[in-house]
């Protein structure tokens, strides 16, 4: 019984004080402002907190389904390339093939945009007439036929501008892929690396003959060849070579991402750093090439100079690097002059290439992609020849081009051992790096341009 009374006099109690505090709430006048303000606060609340939580969640089933999008359409593609590869392979297209090559397509355009598939299918069919050509385009080979390489990276280009849905054109991220570039002459590119490794070799052999530079020697012999050295200064850039005779290649030392790097960049260039890292590895920013070397990835920031005048390997590596850097500058440099001289011309591309190579190219629909690829003769260094071909590689195309820009006598000169190109000109060039051998090349390779642009043409 005690027990219950208890229970009664709290409920009593806490009843007793509700209606304290009710008769003090509703004594107040401004209580249904309150109230309703209260009730509009919670509902207001509410809704927004729904519409958020709305948004987000089909933010995310957005982003997964997407995301799944993606994975299908990578797996599609891929599949399509292998089997566009299983299907050619043979050099022979059974109507099997065909079929299996149909139902594969309809995949693809299951995903991909009506404009890209445009693409797709046209780039398809070029690889096809490369490896399987009819007998019709069979007759018609001397007329020039694009070549498999171009096929295929065509595909690969139409694919990857509908699975990433970019402009590869536009997007500076994907300029590796740019394919004029890419399918750059093979024998040129081979020819001019072979080069520049030979004379770099033979440079190499003669230091180490000679016994190896020491830090100080190899800054001694930077400065006497007109380069600004900065050297151990900073922790922030432990090295920074310039010029200040209007060369705006550099080299410099730096501290990111938790490691110390070297780099080197030409502004305005971005295959300077492209080929770089084609035979360097590392990593490029547009005109940038940049590497952590492997024998300072452990130095913490602010430890680097320490660990280089502690380390003849770092230092010996260093030297090696920035001598084979600067050769690249010098010999960029002298092609960039080229270039400028040269100027812009309608419908021709202009680009350097492999440091040393200025790449002329002008597309005819009667003789293809023609080219003019100017570079220091590695026979004579006094002497710069320029190369006439077409990127089809094909004989008689250039055989058309000689005998309209009226060099027939040339036609016997074509040399087909790795590509089809002529020696079209040898010029006297003059002190390298000066506006008057800039000027000298460039006089000659304008008349080419014009003759080739214009000359009987119908």
């Amino acid at each position: 019984m005690k027990k219950s009374k208890q229970y009664v006099l709290k409920i009593v109690g806490c009843m007793l004080l509700v209606m304290v505090c009710a008769l003090i709430v509703f004594t107040y006048q401004d209580f249904p402002a309150r109230l309703m303000a209260a009730i509009l606060g919670v509902v207001i609340t509410a809704t927004i907190t729904v519409v958020l939580l709305d948004g987000q969640s089909k933010k995310e089933q957005t982003a997964k389904r997407n995301s799944k999008v993606f994975e299908e359409k990578l797996k599609i593609y891929q599949d399509f390339l292998t089997t566009l590869y299983d299907v050619v392979k043979d050099r022979k297209l059974t109507e099997d093939e065909k079929l299996l090559l149909e139902f594969k397509t309809s995949l693809v355009a299951m995903h991909c945009k009506p404009k890209n598939l445009d693409s797709v299918s046209a780039a398809v069919r070029n690889v096809i007439s490369s490896v399987c050509p009819s007998d019709e385009e069979k007759k018609q080979k001397s007329q020039g036929n694009i070549p498999l390489l171009e096929s295929l990276l065509g595909v690969v280009e139409a694919l990857k501008i509908d699975l990433y849905n970019v402009d590869v054109e536009k997007d500076v991220n994907m300029y590796d892929n740019d394919l004029d570039k890419m399918l750059f002459s093979s024998a040129i590119k081979t020819n001019t690396i072979n080069n520049f490794q030979k004379a770099y070799v033979e440079t190499a052999d003669e230091e180490d003959a000679e016994s190896k530079d020491t830090w100080a020697q190899a800054i001694k012999k930077w400065q006497s060849q007109g380069w600004e050295v900065k050297a151990l200064e900073s922790e922030d850039c432990p090295l920074e070579i310039t010029r200040n005779d209007g060369n705006p290649g550099k080299i410099d030392m730096g501290f990111h991402n938790g490691h110390y790097y070297l780099q080197a960049g030409y502004e305005g260039d971005g295959n300077f750093s492209k080929c770089l890292k084609w035979d360097n590895g590392g990593r490029r920013q547009y005109d940038l090439w940049y590497e952590f070397p492997a024998l300072s990835m452990d130095v913490p920031q602010g430890g680097f100079i320490d660990k280089f005048k502690s380390s003849p390997e770092l230092q010996q590596y260093i030297i090696k690097k920035v001598n084979y850097l600067i050769e690249v500058i010098k010999k960029e440099h002298r092609t960039i002059q080229w270039m400028k001289a040269v100027g812009e011309h309608k419908d021709w591309q202009i680009f350097t290439w492999y440091w040393s190579t200025l790449a002329c190219e002008w597309q005819n629909d009667e003789e293809g992609k023609v080219y003019m690829d100017t570079m220091p003769d590695d026979k004579d260094s006094s002497k710069v020849i320029v190369k006439l071909g077409n990127r089809a590689n094909n004989v008689e195309l250039l055989k058309r081009t000689l005998e309209r820009i009226g060099h027939a006598d040339k036609t016997s000169a074509i040399d087909t051992t790795d590509n089809c190109y002529v020696t079209i000109a040898t010029i006297d060039s003059l002190v390298p790096d000066t506006e008057a051998d800039a000027n000298t090349v460039a006089g000659q390779l304008k008349e080419l341009i014009k003759d080739i642009t214009y000359k009987n043409i119908k």
